[in-house]
């Protein structure tokens, strides 16, 4: 079963609230603004994997986290 952009989503905000850090603070780490950072986080299809890799390391996780099925990233 593919994963679709809606649950890319929630668990990239999952993996970064489990790490205790703000929209502002991924966007200051990435050098980014907050609004461009809350592009990539709502619409996450809409990058290329190392876009996405950028922010998995920007929150300190692993890109493999954003394409997991929600009950493997609930906790």
């Amino acid at each position: 079963m593919e994963t679709n952009e809606l649950q890319i989503s929630r668990n990239i905000k999952s993996c970064r609230e489990k790490r205790g850090k703000t929209q502002d603070d991924i966007a200051n780490i990435m050098e980014i603004t907050k609004q461009t950072y809350l592009k990539i986080e709502n619409n996450p299809m809409n990058y290329s994997i190392n876009k996405l890799n950028d922010v998995a390391n920007a929150i300190g996780c692993n890109i493999d986290e954003f394409f997991l099925k929600s009950s493997f990233t609930e906790s």
